[in-house]
């Protein structure tokens, strides 16, 4: 077994709920609060771990900036 962090971004929807994106395995899930949706990202990171195989999974390097902009 190997352990491995993973990021969940999470977007409020206007509509309600939360879309979560994780970019290390460019994988999108959603659902209906913070604790759903990151229930699912980790059930989508799984099932894509084991469909592709872990010793195929190359964990992309995410490096973060805020931006700040006059529009």
């Amino acid at each position: 077994m190997k352990h491995i962090t993973i990021t969940a971004e999470l977007i409020k929807e206007e509509e309600g709920g939360y879309t979560v994106y994780c970019p290390e395995l460019d994988v999108y899930t959603q659902g209906d609060d913070i604790e759903d949706a990151i229930k699912n990202l980790k059930e989508a990171a799984e099932l894509h771990i084991e469909e592709l195989g872990i010793e195929n999974i190359k964990l992309k390097e995410i490096q973060r900036r805020q931006i700040e902009m006059v529009v």
